[in-house]
């Protein structure tokens, strides 16, 4: 595709999302009004959340959906967030949904309803010296909330490590630390801690990527998770939300240059070249794979959802074991024929 072609795509969509907002605001009867969504990303603007800069410009507007979109602070966090009804729609972590809902029984868990990352993107990344085997007693450094730190049991065990020092780091100076020498290695989401050493100075040949798909964890990586009081007032606004949201990740693997202009116009201050290649990263180990290739974009297999909930409540030791039917659903799912890439 040539840089015409993609300036005339960018700028058809553009148009369709003019016309869009004037149409919204030209029937004002309940007949047209416009449902509203409170939704909670899982990050800051980064290439990977260039989907939803495409659906905000567009997609949600199209649907009649009124989506009020507010950046996240970690996935984890999304998840309580949406559980206690601050937002209606989040983009959160698998595995720190399954530990909702086993600490808080009392507590009606959020439900995941669509699959972004087939994959966990949890990674360790180890100085180059040192090799997984020679990793055992040194200093690996994450937040406590970490996806990477707290699946550490289950990457451990499949690697044959036998103990290692942790230590306490801001998500925001983790990379900066690491590239200054002061840890031996760190966990992180594999295409953010990657661009962020790259951003900090740190050649790729001076450390090791362990992603811990590649070791056995089998676990989906974010979904789209919905609080179930919403879900339940609100059925159609949930199917409309997650078709309009599908619709934008196609969008985003098939033509990311347009998905990152888009992005730009979200947030401004971003490198859209250094966003393009997390982007990238992204879409091409965790959402575009074999697997989804095989079963369709965003399919929640209960199948592997009950298997997760098995492998997370005993990495974490958790006290509970949560119902697959109690925090997954393939009820808003668009059809099988719809989600592939092909």
């Amino acid at each position: 595709m040539t840089m015409c072609d993609r300036g005339f795509r960018l700028s058809n969509l553009r148009a369709f999302a003019t016309v869009a907002l004037a149409l919204s605001a030209l029937f004002s009867s309940s007949t047209f009004a416009q449902e509203s969504v409170r939704f909670l990303n899982d990050w800051r603007w980064e290439g990977q959340a260039s989907p939803l800069a495409v659906a905000m410009q567009g997609g949600f507007k199209k649907a009649k959906l009124d989506v009020a979109v507010t950046p996240g602070t970690g996935s984890a966090a999304t998840v309580q967030k949406v559980a206690s009804g601050e937002f209606d729609i989040g983009l959160g972590d698998f595995s720190a949904l399954v530990e909702f809902a086993a600490r808080n029984p009392n507590v009606a868990p959020p439900v995941a309803v669509y699959v972004l990352y087939e994959r966990t993107p949890a990674t360790l990344f180890v100085r180059s010296k040192f090799d997984l085997k020679s990793i055992e007693g040194k200093s690996i450094a994450a937040p406590q909330f970490d996806g990477g730190r707290k699946l550490w049991p289950a990457f451990s065990k499949s690697e044959d490590i036998k103990s290692v020092a942790w230590q306490n780091v801001d998500a925001v100076a983790r990379e900066k630390n690491f590239a200054a020498g002061q840890y031996d290695a760190i966990t992180g989401f594999y295409f953010t801690t990657m661009l962020n050493l790259e951003r900090e100075g740190m050649s790729g040949t001076l450390y090791k990527v362990f992603p811990f798909y590649e070791s056995g964890v089998r676990l989906y990586g974010n979904v789209l998770i919905v609080n179930p009081k919403f879900m339940a007032a609100n059925p159609k606004a949930v199917k409309t939300f997650v078709r309009a949201y599908h619709d934008a990740v196609k969008f985003a693997v098939k033509d990311t240059d347009a998905a990152i202009e888009f992005l730009k116009e979200v947030d401004p201050k971003i490198d859209a070249k250094l966003e393009w290649r997390r982007a990238r990263l992204a879409f091409d180990r965790f959402v575009d794979t074999p697997t989804v290739r095989a079963t369709g974009l965003g399919t929640l297999d209960m199948n592997r959802v009950q298997a997760g909930i098995d492998l997370v409540t005993d990495t974490f030791k958790l006290p509970a074991k949560p119902a697959a039917a109690a925090i997954a659903t393939t009820e808003f799912l668009p059809p099988r024929s719809e989600r592939s890439f092909l």
